[in-house]
């Protein structure tokens, strides 16, 4: 990723929201510095930092302003992200054996859908966006097989898929 867009994207953030992804990621944006991950401030010192707040808070306030750095890298066109959200599912037993998502790209506002299978380990584009038609697919083809490597617990959880193509 080319450092001057995530530079430019990261400070279009509020300076709370600079620091809750600079203390959380142990990095230093100004200087470049890296610390160990040991080093990372936990949501409990977030939240202390920013009186008022709970770890809770702290740990949605922070997973925000990731969102909000995604979306600025996606307008500045040095990230794509493809977005997943379960619609629904059938369940088999304890476990999930088929579901519906739908999925975004680059947060353009049309919501495409997908069919999986997970007992036949297959999937089928319901309805795939207009981006995704252009491109041969694409993005669809990332979230399948993203979603397919998941193990089932995290099938349940709204997911963003950053990459670069």
């Amino acid at each position: 990723m080319q450092a001057k867009a995530v530079q430019a994207a990261f400070e279009k953030l509020s300076y709370r929201e600079q620091i809750y992804l600079e203390k959380r990621n142990a990095i230093c944006m100004t200087c470049g510095r890296v610390s160990p991950l040991s080093m990372r401030t936990t949501f409990d010192d977030l939240a202390t930092m920013f009186e008022g707040s709970s770890a809770s808070g702290a740990e949605r306030a922070y997973h925000r302003a990731l969102e909000k750095l995604t979306k600025n890298l996606v307008e500045a066109g040095a990230l794509h992200v493809v977005e997943l959200k379960r619609k629904s599912q059938r369940k088999k037993g304890k476990k999930i054996a088929a579901a519906v998502y739908e999925y975004q790209v680059d947060y353009d506002g049309e919501w495409g859908e997908i069919s999986f299978d997970f007992v036949q380990g297959t999937a089928e584009i319901v309805k795939p966006v207009e981006m995704d038609k252009v491109k041969s697919n694409i993005y669809t083809k990332r979230a399948i097989s993203h979603i397919l490597s998941l193990p089932v617990d995290d099938l349940l959880k709204k997911l963003t898929l950053p990459f670069e193509r």
